[in-house]
């Protein structure tokens, strides 16, 4: 039985030219539930099927330490181990908070919210973060979900502030910070075209110094994201970005990074797939290798296939240099939670960190109790009302 089960392990290795994931459970996560009665956005607003999508983690109150928002919740850190009361925090207003950015450079980390049409700024009327007041910022065509789910901060324009890219009706747009946020127009520029509304990878893909976007594309005469494109930032605040086909997915394309996953210095572009509604293990996790040549092919590479991801971050997760996978399954009786260990060619290794938590645009790395490893934050769907927080013990580095 042994040796022909190495048998096996050596022909799906050469098959799909991946390491074979080895299911190990990591014990050196920590869970920690921050709510389980989160409310949704149709409890407030139609459609009454709606959940929030935002998920963000930054400093509100000025204690040093991180905070969550979601949607229209704002969770504060209680800080120490983090075991104390996270006092919730209602913004006041029916919006979907979705990034956190110091928009007028007071030293306090403000909200970017939508309710699209209309995106918004919050700024915390308080230094506690407790009671907010929000600005009107500019519309973006809503999605067929309402809002978006894509959106990313990144320095879009050289020099500045940071702008925040958003995903419409079909479309990408940054919004520009001007000078006097309050009194002034926000700049909106359309920056990509014929996209979906589903997550937006960012990144210097080309190497000149600027941040370029990765997004999902619907082919032509289809209705979903099945095709990658990356558009160059022609770098100076100029829309209409051109596009170069990277390839296709076998379903719809939902979230997107960028990252070296090779060694080889050029930006690579992560992909996972959403399967709707679900039921089958279908979805795959796929890598897509920038050529040395500009005009040459991308190689795409497999990963896993499995239940329906609605998520993804990267980092260095074991300071070994390279950069590894976070996502979790949105389906399927185990809902893993999972670590992919990059050996540094682009070959990754699964390690469980839990199961049992649904996650839906969440597994997201931040350093939550700063003691300089990352934490996971997660939000779900199907379970929209738990908020789900991982602390990283560090006894694996």
């Amino acid at each position: 039985m042994k040796t022909t089960g190495l048998l096996i392990l050596i022909c799906l290795f050469f098959m799909t030219g991946h390491v074979v994931s080895a299911q190990t459970r990591a014990a050196d996560w920590t869970y920690m539930e921050i709510d389980f009665e989160k409310s949704k956005w149709g409890d407030y607003d139609e459609p009454a099927w709606l959940r929030y999508f935002g998920l963000d983690m930054g400093d509100l109150n000025h204690d040093g330490l991180k905070d969550i928002l979601s949607g229209r919740w704002v969770y504060l850190n209680p800080g120490n181990d983090m075991a104390g009361k996270w006092e919730k925090v209602d913004v006041g207003l029916n919006v979907d908070g979705i990034l956190i950015m110091d928009v007028d450079d007071d030293g306090y980390s403000d909200i970017i919210a939508q309710a699209l049409p209309d995106v918004y700024w919050l700024e915390a009327a308080d230094k506690e973060a407790t009671k907010w007041k929000s600005v009107k910022i500019g519309e973006i065509p809503a999605t067929s979900h309402v809002n978006s789910q894509g959106f990313e901060k990144a320095q879009i324009v050289s020099g500045g502030k940071n702008e925040f890219v958003i995903a419409g009706n079909g479309d990408i747009y940054s919004f520009e910070i001007p000078a006097d946020p309050e009194k002034e127009k926000w700049k909106i520029t359309l920056i990509a075209a014929d996209t979906s509304d589903e997550g937006i990878g960012t990144g210097d893909i080309d190497g000149d110094g600027d941040v370029d976007v990765a997004a999902g594309r619907r082919p032509e005469g289809g209705s979903e994201p099945l095709i990658i494109v990356w558009y160059e930032n022609p770098g100076d605040g100029s829309g209409n970005w051109s596009g170069v086909v990277v390839g296709r997915t076998n379903h719809p394309a939902d979230r997107i990074e960028i990252a070296d996953l090779n060694g080889d210095q050029r930006a690579d572009i992560i992909v996972a797939e959403e399967r709707y509604p679900g039921k089958e293990p279908d979805g795959n996790l796929f890598w897509y290798e920038q050529p040395e040549d500009k005009e040459g092919e991308w190689i795409r590479h497999w990963v896993v296939t499995q239940y329906s991801m609605n998520n993804l971050d990267v980092a260095d997760m074991d300071h070994d240099g390279d950069i590894d996978l976070l996502t979790a399954e949105h389906k399927g009786p185990d809902l893993e939670l999972q670590l992919w260990e990059n050996n540094g060619k682009g070959e990754f290794i699964k390690h469980i960190l839990d199961t049992g938590k649904e996650s839906h645009l969440g597994t997201q790395l931040a350093d939550m109790d700063e003691d300089g490893d990352l934490d996971i934050v997660s939000i779900g769907w199907d379970n929209y009302p738990f908020v789900h927080l991982w602390i990283n013990e560090g006894k694996d580095q």
